[in-house]
């Protein structure tokens, strides 16, 4: 039994390391915005959420690509992203419950607290939703989602 766990894990890390290896794995991250105005200093990019067509994202946010990892792309995505949001927990609570009915999500189950979780489904997918207190001001949102079942 142990052998056989060990042995799942392996797979899953090599699997891991192989599809971030590969040189067209878009897919895998947002996609970057172009132009002047999307660029920090260096030229680099900002990651967008023009990706997510089917989640909400608060106009305030910005994504923690370190913490964030996607499969997929378009509405057949899942993964994990995880944002800071200049809004309270509160204000993301209530942005969430109002914008995710708007996007097809049900709501599943809710827990509103000093750390809110938000369950969400649509068609074959989940949605887990949880905010929390950020660093210094503003929340942090994680945002994971998977197929059902």
């Amino acid at each position: 039994m142990m052998r056989l766990r060990l042995s799942f894990i392996c797979a899953a890390a090599l699997a891991s390391l192989t599809l971030a290896g590969c040189s067209g794995s878009a897919n895998l991250i947002p996609n970057t915005s172009s132009g002047n105005s999307s660029e920090k200093g260096g030229g680099q990019p900002i990651p967008s959420f023009t990706q997510f067509t089917d989640l909400p994202m608060p106009s305030n946010s910005s994504l923690d690509m370190d913490r964030s990892i996607i499969f997929g792309a378009s509405d057949a995505w899942h993964g994990r992203l995880v944002l800071s949001a200049g809004g309270t927990p509160a204000q993301m609570y209530d942005f969430y419950e109002r914008e995710m009915p708007n996007f097809g999500w049900s709501k599943v189950t809710v827990v509103r607290a000093d750390v809110s979780v938000m369950v969400y489904d649509r068609e074959n997918r989940v949605a887990t939703i949880k905010l929390m207190g950020g660093s210094f001001a503003g929340s942090t949102v994680d945002v994971t989602v998977s197929p059902k079942g």
